[in-house]
């Protein structure tokens, strides 16, 4: 069992709140000149209790708190007891993820944060049968949602902007469901589609390599081992023919040496041919440029010309020596060409002097050209099988993965059903209160177990459902009910708080708290905390009221006497 005693801080930045058992409110008032009541501190005072039970720094408002209104060598504390052991969590803003816990009396620092909540876990858990029973921040989840939830789901009990998936773990545990095999089914899903990605990106290997799909480049595989099958036929064959050891070196240096001579060849003549481009003289007519400048000025066209043809003649003279250095490097080149076309007939004769010794069967044209098709050939076929193999591999680990999550599912299915008596109990629970609130018991829950994506499907059917005022009496119909119903009850922590739940249409909203009021003696050695403004009830519905709100207030704020005594604006998160 979790019971809240007292929150406050060191040094105080706000005054304590001392917390009773059972029911308790933290309530926002007006005041004489101000009827505002939103943004008094109801939240935040909820806020600072979750911190304190180790709330992460990033996912609590606190972290939105300026420096300069809330320093960060402040200390959140809160006592409490957890299952007859009376603790403080002390927690200092600046050091948010070392917290420390006195049990007992004996103190213990962290020096992380999840160290400590395994800790509180073992502790909420001490007697559980259950081989993973939820963490006790998981419990928190659905004990303290989050207001940012807006109560739109019984299961989802975070900030909807966060989009945080939903975790069915703390519910199933409070129906007396073990919770391991949904867990295990979540894990194998997870598995299962990191798998199924791998295995789709194999099949995008292999359609690269093949241009085919996997069925299809099965087929080529099989031709390729063929192909290399054969060849390699061709080799070991040759390898088996007398002096094979001796010849094939002086064959593939032959080769290697006509790969050269051919190359320096062809770089050769690629240089005759650039050279062959310069030949030509290409000079100005100087008779037409006089004739057309002496057209525009008698005489200067003349002018021209003899300036133009002592040019010409300097030209000559360069283009003279340029030719007969290019007449010399072009005579130079058709030496060297014809030196190679000897040198490569010389060594093509004999190439197939040596390759006769080989060649008896007709088996090869190019000892060298026939190993790198080979090789080549190995390559393609071990890189396809490769592939193939691991697709393969990925889909066999696919389809284990499902066997042993269907089982799981199984599994799960076979435990809520040995749950069913307590799920109808619950059930019972759910149909007094909307009975109590709406006046009828149209109202229906259950638990649905599939092989879909998300296994658990729980339906609590009401009167009128669709609504958001609906949707948050459904939250409350349902945590308020495993709190106070003597199955879930034992499994509950006893603990439930509800921030700004009601926003109800009014009815709705007396019904309810009466029928809080009428059942308060359930609440005995539990408690729930509700924050709620009071102008929600006029004078007229709190005569209608079965208690007095001010006999279970805690705590309450107004604009003038704010929870963290300023007025402040939060960091953007």
């Amino acid at each position: 069992m979790l019971k809240i005693k007292k929150l406050y801080s060191e040094p105080e930045i706000f005054e304590p709140i001392i917390f009773e058992d059972g029911f308790n409110l933290i309530l926002g008032e007006t005041t004489e000149g101000n009827v505002k009541t939103n943004g008094v501190g109801k939240s935040m005072a909820v806020e600072f209790i979750n911190y304190a039970l180790l709330k992460r720094h990033h996912d609590s408002r606190v972290s939105l708190i300026p420096e300069e209104n809330l320093s960060r060598d402040t200390v959140v504390c809160l006592d409490f007891e957890l299952n007859g052991h009376a603790i403080t969590s002390r927690r200092v803003i600046n050091d948010q993820e070392c917290p420390t816990l006195i049990i007992d009396g004996e103190r213990k620092s962290y020096s992380r944060l999840s160290d400590a909540n395994d800790h509180l876990s073992t502790l909420l858990f001490a007697g559980v049968a259950y081989e993973n029973p939820p963490s006790f921040r998981m419990m928190m989840g659905p004990l303290m949602r989050d207001e940012g939830s807006e109560f739109k789901s019984i299961i989802s009990c975070f900030d909807t902007n966060k989009r945080i998936p939903p975790d069915y773990t703390p519910h199933l545990f409070l129906l007396h469901v073990d919770p391991n095999p949904y867990s295990e089914a979540k894990r194998l899903y997870s598995e299962m589609e990191n798998v199924s990605k791998a295995r789709k990106k194999m099949e995008e290997n292999i359609t690269t390599l093949t241009s085919k799909n996997i069925s299809e480049s099965k087929a080529d595989l099989n031709e390729l081992e063929n192909q290399v099958r054969r060849i390699q036929g061709d080799i070991d064959r040759l390898e088996n023919i007398e002096g094979f050891d001796v010849v094939k070196d002086e064959i593939i240096g032959i080769e290697n040496q006509l790969d050269q001579e051919r190359s320096r060849q062809g770089v050769l003549k690629s240089e005759l041919s650039k050279i062959k481009l310069f030949r030509g003289d290409n000079y100005i007519d100087g008779q037409e440029v006089a004739d057309l400048y002496n057209q525009f000025k008698e005489g200067l066209g003349d002018l021209i010309k003899r300036e133009l043809d002592e040019v010409t003649a300097f030209k000559q003279k360069i283009d003279n020596f340029q030719r007969s250095i290019m007449d010399d490097r072009k005579s130079s080149i058709e030496q060297e060409i014809k030196a190679f076309e000897d040198s490569i007939s010389s060594l093509n004769k004999l190439y197939r002097e040596k390759i006769s010794l080989l060649d008896q069967e007709g088996l090869l044209v190019s000892l060298k050209q026939t190993i790198a098709i080979h090789e080549k050939k190995i390559a393609e076929f071990s890189a396809l099988s490769s592939f193939i193999q691991k697709h393969a591999d990925y889909d066999s680990e696919y389809k284990a993965k499902k066997r042993d999550r269907e089982s799981e599912v199984y599994l799960l299915e076979s435990y809520v059903n040995n749950s069913q008596e307590v799920i109808d109990s619950f059930e019972r629970t759910i149909l007094d209160m909307h009975d109590y609130v709406f006046g009828n018991r149209r109202s229906s829950f259950g638990i649905e177990v599939s092989k879909r994506k998300e296994v658990l499907k729980f339906e609590l059917r009401t009167d009128s459902d669709g609504s958001h005022s609906i949707n948050r009496e459904k939250v409350f119909l349902y945590d308020f009910a495993l709190l106070i119903n003597p199955e879930t009850s034992k499994h509950h922590p006893g603990f439930l708080v509800h921030d700004n739940i009601f926003d109800v249409d009014q009815d709705t909203l007396i019904q309810s708290i009466n029928y809080i009021g009428e059942n308060i003696d359930l609440l005995s050695g539990r408690q729930y905390i509700l924050t709620i403004n009071s102008d929600k009830f006029s004078g007229s519905d709190l005569e209608l009221l079965n208690i007095n709100l001010n006999e279970y207030s805690r705590a309450a704020f107004t604009k003038e006497n704010r929870f963290l005594k300023m007025q402040y604006q939060e960091l953007a998160p």
